[in-house]
């Protein structure tokens, strides 16, 4: 009996001693403020991209704010100026003019094929 309770008073103790010393090590101090440290350094990227953002307003993904579903989609519609218009007319322009017409047909020719 009494070397149960011996053991049980040795181990109390010993949580007791763990959770002191986790509270008071300079390894946690330590990581604390190296979380500290990134999570500052986050706030601030997020700041930066957020003004980055503001300052580019005319493209299409700041219209969007990265999200693609239809009722987005059809809100920024609904919401274009003339000025946005043409100028995804001119994007579109663009895109079809620099892609080829046509396919070459290279299914009779031998130069690339595995022998």
């Amino acid at each position: 009996m009494e070397t149960e309770i011996v053991f049980t008073l040795i181990t109390l103790c010993s949580i007791v001693g763990f959770m002191v010393g986790n509270l008071v090590s300079p390894s946690t101090r330590m990581a604390r403020k190296e979380v500290s440290y990134w999570r500052g350094l986050t706030g601030d990227f997020k700041k930066q991209l957020k003004n980055e953002k503001k300052s580019n307003s005319g493209d299409l993904d700041s219209l969007l704010d990265g999200d693609l579903s239809i009722g987005k989609l059809f809100k920024v519609a609904k919401n274009l100026k003339p000025e946005d218009i043409e100028g995804i007319k001119n994007l579109v322009a663009q895109v079809t003019s620099n892609q080829q017409k046509t396919l070459d047909d290279n299914s009779n020719n031998d130069v690339g094929r595995f022998r």
